[in-house]
């Protein structure tokens, strides 16, 4: 019976978790002002981050997509948006919102395998820490700004998704047992990742990001 209550239970945890994480997050916010662009991008890492770490336990596909999709529902509402200030000004930056969860539904969804779950974690770890990164180096230290295509971003943000990706599939495989060599996974997924990041329109790589090196993993095992 326990066994059976497994995966709800956690999938409740979840939602508890992450729900205390944005409580947090929004009382931080309240109290301690963060600048909104720097808000979002550290509210980015740790939501991935804790993502990774709660899917770790499951056992079922299945459970396992419930916390994001609630999370997404939720977020593609924009009644509960200003309950966190900062989170969303603007259309693109509330698509997102609601993208990212979706992203994670879909790397669980395409990539489980309950044995070798390597690329589903590569996946949300890419997204936690690779689209961050190049959106807050771009925004910082970005001077070679591709023109005509990627949506203003610059070398210097592809760069720093190139390697912050890259190092998280490459821990990815040093620790999961089924998947390409470290080495090659971190080539691999980062250069995907950094790819897909300058090429995708504004707020969509959120979910093209997880996706892509999601299937780079599985492919390069």
């Amino acid at each position: 019976m326990l066994a059976r209550l497994h995966d709800p239970i956690l999938a409740l945890v979840s939602l508890g978790l992450i729900a205390l994480l944005l409580r947090f997050i929004r009382s931080f916010q309240i109290h301690r002002p963060t600048p909104p662009f720097l808000f979002r991008k550290i509210l980015h890492a740790l939501v991935g981050a804790l993502t990774v770490l709660l899917t770790i336990p499951f056992q079922h596909r299945g459970w396992a997509m419930v916390p994001p999709a609630v999370f997404a529902l939720i977020n593609a509402t924009p009644r509960y948006r200003p309950a966190i200030p900062g989170l969303a000004s603007n259309e693109r930056e509330a698509r997102g919102l609601w993208l990212f969860p979706l992203g994670v539904c879909l790397v669980d969804l395409l990539f489980w395998d309950f044995a070798h779950r390597g690329a589903v974690f590569a996946g949300i770890a890419a997204l936690a820490v690779g689209d961050p990164a190049a959106a807050l180096v771009g925004s910082r230290w970005g001077q070679r700004r591709y023109t005509g295509w990627a949506q203003g971003r610059s070398l210097e943000g592809s760069i720093a998704c190139f390697l912050f990706a890259g190092l998280a599939a490459a821990l990815v495989a040093a620790v999961c047992s089924g998947g390409p060599p470290p080495v090659r996974a971190g080539v691999g997924c980062g250069a995907v990742g950094a790819l897909v990041e300058a090429l995708s329109p504004a707020g969509m790589d959120n979910l093209t990001i997880p996706l892509a090196v999601a299937f780079a993993y599985q492919a390069l095992a």
